[in-house]
C-alpha cells in the first residue's frame, strides 16, 4: 500500500509589478539599478519610499527574507510621506512579504491594515489588491470559504475598474480554491477560461500556473499521464523565467505524480530538487509537501529509514505551519512505514492521528461547501440586485420583483439543505467513530486467528517428520548401492584423466624449454648493447677527471673521482641486471649530471623531477638508457655555444598505462647542431641513440601488451632539443634478473 501523494497548487499574487520580469539578468540590472538611485537619493520622502517599493517587487519572489527591509524602511519615516497611497501600498508589500517567509498570521495584520488606508483612499486597485491578497493567506491555509469570499469581491473591484490583467488572475485563484474544494467541473471552466487571457497578456508565470493546476484536476481525476504532460509543460515555463518557486512547485508536483507511477527513481529526483530550491525560497508549506512526497518515494523503493526520516520532518513542518491537510498526509504516511517496519504500535497511533485529521478535514469541507454555497448564494444575489437597479423599467418592475421572490424562495431551500448537510455532518463523524471500534475488533481477530494456525501448523510438521523418516530408510539403502556405481564410474574417470593430464605437462613443459630459449637469446642481445655502452659512458668521465688534473686543481678532481668512484659502483651494480630500482637509476643519473657540471664549471643548471607521486623504490626501469641522452644534450646542445641561462631539464611521469622520462634543453638544438664537437674532438659521433633504439626493440620484442617508445626532435619554437622515452610497467626483480 502505498502513500497517496500531496500536489501543490500554484497561487498568483495580485500585484502587477511582481510577475513580468523577461529574465533574471534583466532583473538584476534593475536591482543595481534600483540600488544606485535610492544610495544617491538620500532624503526620507516620497520618491525614495516609491524606490523601495519598487525594489521590494523585484526582490520578494526569489529572496524574501532579505526584501523585507525595504518596505520596513517606508514604514519607518511614513510620517513624511504625503502621498498615504504609497504607505498603504507598503503595508500591502510587507504583508506579501510575510506570505512569502509563511508568516501568515503577520501577513493578515499587514494587508488588513493596507486595505483599512485604501478604503478611505478610495483607490479600487489598492482595495482589489488588498482583497485578493487577504483572500491568497486563506487560501494557502485552507481556509478556503474565507478565501472564496475575499476574491469574490476583489473580482467585482477589478472588473468595475476594468483591469483585464488583475482579473485575469483572481478569476485563476478562484480556480484553485474550486479546486481545493473539490469542485473539479468549476475549477476546469475557470482555468480553460483564464488560460488564453494569460497567453494573449504574454503572462508566462500566469500561464505556468494555469498549466500546473490544469496538471492538478488531471491527477485528481486519476490521469496520471495528463497530468505529467501539463506539469512538465509549466516546469519548462518555470525555468525559461527563473522563478524558483514555481520550479519548486513543479518539481514537488512531478515527485508525486511519478510515485503515483511507481517511478521511484525520477519521484526522488524531482522531489530532492524540489526540497532544494524551497530551502532557498523558505516556503514551508510546500517543504512539507516535499517531504512528504519524498518520504513516499523511499517507501515504495523499500527504504524504510530514509522514509521515516522524511516523514517525521514533514509532520514537524506541518505542526510549524498548522495546515491540517500535512498533518493528515503526514500522520498517514508514518502510520504506513511503520507498518512497513513492522512496528504495529507505532503505526496504530499515526494511523489514529490520521483519522482524527480526516474526519476534521470532511467536517470542515462540508461546512466550508454550505458556507460556499451560502457566499455564493450572496454573491449571486448582490450581482442580482446589481442589474436589478440598472435594468428595472416601468414595465419591467413587476417581473423582476417576482424573480427577486423566486430568488428568496431559492435561498430557503438553500437555507434547508445547509441545516441537513449539518446533519449528515454529525452522521458521518458516528460513522467513523464505529469505523475506529470495528477497526480494534478485526485487529484482535486477526492476532486470534494466527495464533491457531500457528498452533495447526506445528502439528502438521510434527506429521510429516514422522512420515520423512520411513523414507529415510529406503532413501539410505538406494544411496549406499548408487555410491558404489558412482565410485566404480569415477575410477574409470579418473584413470583417463590422469593419462590426459600427463599428455598436457609433457606439452607444457616443451613450450616452456622453447619460450625460456628465446628469453635467453633476447637477454644476450640486450647484455651485448649494455656493454658496449658501459666503456663509453666511462671513457667520456674520465675525460673529465684528466681534465681537472691537468689544469692542477687537485680539491676538484678529487672531489669528481669521489662521485666518479660513487657512480662507478652503482654502474657496476646495474650493468648485471636487466632492470634495477629506480631510486639507483635515478640516482646514478644525478650523479654522472652533476659530474659533467663540475666539469663544464657549471656552465649551464639542471633539475630532476618526478611527477604524479610515483614511488621510484617500487619502480623498475632498464638501467644505463636515459643516461646517452643527458650526454647528448650536455655536450651537443648546451656546451657548444654557452649561454647564461643553459638549463638541463629530466622530468619522469606517468603517461596513461606507462612510464615518461623526458630529456629537455635550450641549447642549440638540432638544426644548428654541427657533426663536429669543439669542446670535445675525441667524441665526433655519439653511438648512444642508436644504441637507445636498439634496446627500445628489444623492450618491445618481450613486451607484447605495452610497447616502448622514443622520440627526440626540437623544442618550442626551434630551441633546444626534446627528447622522451616511454616505457612499460616493468614487474621485474632486479636479484631475478642477474646475468651470469
Amino acid at each position: 500500500m502505498h502513500l497517496k501523494q500531496k500536489v501543490s497548487s500554484y497561487i498568483l499574487i495580485l500585484i502587477s509589478c511582481l510577475i513580468n520580469l523577461d529574465t533574471v539578468l534583466a532583473q538584476n540590472k534593475k536591482i543595481d539599478s534600483l540600488l544606485k538611485v535610492i544610495e544617491a537619493h538620500p532624503q526620507q520622502d516620497d520618491v525614495r519610499a516609491t524606490f523601495l517599493l519598487d525594489l521590494t517587487k523585484l526582490t520578494i519572489v526569489n529572496d524574501a527574507k532579505s526584501s523585507l527591509k525595504y518596505p520596513n524602511e517606508v514604514l519607518s519615516f511614513q510620517n513624511n510621506i504625503k502621498d498615504k497611497n504609497i504607505v498603504s501600498t507598503a503595508h500591502r508589500f510587507k504583508g506579501l512579504v510575510y506570505f512569502h517567509l509563511a508568516m501568515y498570521p503577520e501577513a493578515l495584520i499587514s494587508l488588513n491594515k493596507a486595505l483599512s488606508m485604501a478604503i478611505p483612499l478610495k483607490n479600487d486597485f489598492a482595495i482589489g489588491g488588498g482583497l485578493s491578497n487577504i483572500g491568497l493567506v486563506y487560501m494557502t491555509q485552507s481556509k478556503f470559504p474565507e478565501a472564496l469570499k475575499y476574491y469574490l469581491e476583489g473580482l467585482k473591484r477589478f472588473e468595475k475598474i476594468k483591469n483585464e490583467l488583475e482579473t485575469t488572475r483572481t478569476m485563476a485563484n478562484i480556480g484553485i480554491v474550486y479546486t481545493e474544494m473539490g469542485d473539479y467541473a468549476e475549477a476546469m471552466k475557470y482555468y480553460q477560461r483564464v488560460l488564453p487571457l494569460f497567453q494573449k497578456l504574454k503572462d508566462y508565470e500566469g500561464q505556468s500556473s494555469i498549466l500546473a493546476n490544469i496538471g492538478i484536476l488531471h491527477y485528481k481525476n486519476k490521469n496520471i499521464p495528463e497530468a505529467i504532460t501539463y506539469s512538465q509543460r509549466s516546469l519548462k515555463i518555470a525555468d525559461s523565467t527563473q522563478h524558483l518557486r514555481a520550479s519548486a512547485r513543479e518539481n514537488g508536483n512531478l515527485s508525486a505524480y511519478y510515485t503515483e507511477l511507481k517511478h521511484y527513481d525520477l519521484a526522488l529526483g524531482y522531489g530532492l530538487k524540489a526540497i532544494e530550491i524551497n530551502k532557498k525560497t523558505g516556503n514551508k508549506k510546500s517543504l512539507g509537501i516535499n517531504m512528504q512526497n519524498v518520504s513516499g518515494a523511499y517507501l515504495g523503493k523499500g527504504k524504510y529509514a530514509e522514509a521515516k526520516s522524511y516523514g517525521l520532518k514533514a509532520l514537524q513542518i506541518s505542526q510549524e505551519v498548522n495546515i491540517t491537510e500535512l498533518k493528515r498526509d503526514a500522520s498517514k504516511g508514518l502510520s504506513e512505514v511503520y507498518e512497513a517496519l513492522r512496528m504495529p504500535d507505532s503505526a496504530l497511533l499515526y494511523y489514529k492521528q490520521y483519522t482524527k485529521f480526516a474526519d476534521t478535514i470532511s467536517n470542515d469541507k462540508k461546512r466550508n461547501e454550505i458556507t460556499r454555497m451560502g457566499i455564493q448564494f450572496d454573491f449571486d444575489k448582490k450581482e442580482l440586485s446589481y442589474q436589478q437597479k440598472e435594468l428595472l423599467t416601468g414595465a419591467q418592475l413587476k417581473q423582476q420583483q417576482l424573480e427577486l421572490a423566486l430568488n428568496q424562495a431559492e435561498l430557503q431551500k438553500g437555507l434547508q439543505f445547509r441545516d441537513l448537510q449539518t446533519v449528515q455532518l454529525q452522521n458521518e463523524k458516528l460513522r467513523s467513530q464505529e469505523k475506529e471500534k470495528q477497526l480494534l475488533i478485526a485487529r484482535n481477530n486477526a492476532k486470534l486467528q494466527a495464533s491457531k494456525v500457528s498452533a495447526l501448523s506445528q502439528q502438521q510438521k510434527l506429521n510429516k517428520l514422522e512420515l520423512k523418516q520411513l523414507w529415510l530408510y529406503g532413501i539410505l539403502a538406494l544411496v549406499v548401492l548408487g555410491s558404489v556405481l558412482v565410485y566404480l564410474l569415477n575410477l574409470y574417470r579418473i584413470r583417463r584423466l590422469k593419462f590426459k593430464n600427463e599428455l598436457q605437462h609433457e606439452q607444457a613443459a616443451q613450450s616452456e624449454l622453447k619460450l625460456k630459449h628465446q628469453h635467453q637469446l633476447t637477454e644476450s642481445e640486450l647484455k651485448a648493447i649494455r656493454l658496449q655502452m658501459n666503456p663509453h659512458f666511462i671513457f667520456n668521465v674520465l675525460n673529465s677527471i684528466e681534465a681537472y688534473v691537468m689544469d692542477n686543481e687537485k680539491r676538484k678532481a678529487s672531489r669528481l673521482i669521489q662521485k666518479f668512484a660513487s657512480l662507478s659502483r652503482l654502474i657496476l651494480e646495474n650493468s648485471t641486471k636487466s632492470l634495477v630500482t629506480g631510486d639507483k637509476e635515478w640516482k646514478a643519473l644525478m650523479l654522472y649530471t652533476e659530474l659533467e657540471a663540475m666539469r663544464y664549471e657549471n656552465a649551464f643548471t639542471y633539475s630532476f623531477t618526478v611527477l604524479d607521486d610515483i614511488q621510484l623504490k617500487t619502480l623498475y626501469l632498464p638501467p644505463m638508457l636515459v643516461q646517452p641522452l643527458i650526454e647528448n644534450a650536455i655536450l651537443h646542445g648546451l656546451i657548444i655555444e654557452p649561454k647564461a641561462e643553459a638549463h638541463l631539464s629530466v622530468i619522469l611521469q606517468v603517461q596513461g598505462d606507462r612510464i615518461s622520462i623526458t630529456v629537455e634543453d635550450n641549447g642549440i638544438g638540432l638544426e644548428n647542431n654541427s657533426t663536429k664537437n669543439a669542446k670535445n674532438p675525441v667524441k665526433e659521433h655519439s653511438l648512444g641513440l642508436a644504441s637507445i633504439k636498439e634496446r627500445i626493440d628489444m623492450i618491445n620484442r618481450q613486451q607484447s601488451a605495452h610497447q616502448a617508445s622514443f622520440t627526440i626532435g626540437s623544442g618550442a619554437n626551434q630551441q633546444g632539443t626534446i627528447a622522451i622515452i616511454c616505457l612499460p610497467f616493468f614487474n621485474g626483480n632486479p636479484e631475478l634478473n642477474t646475468e651470469n
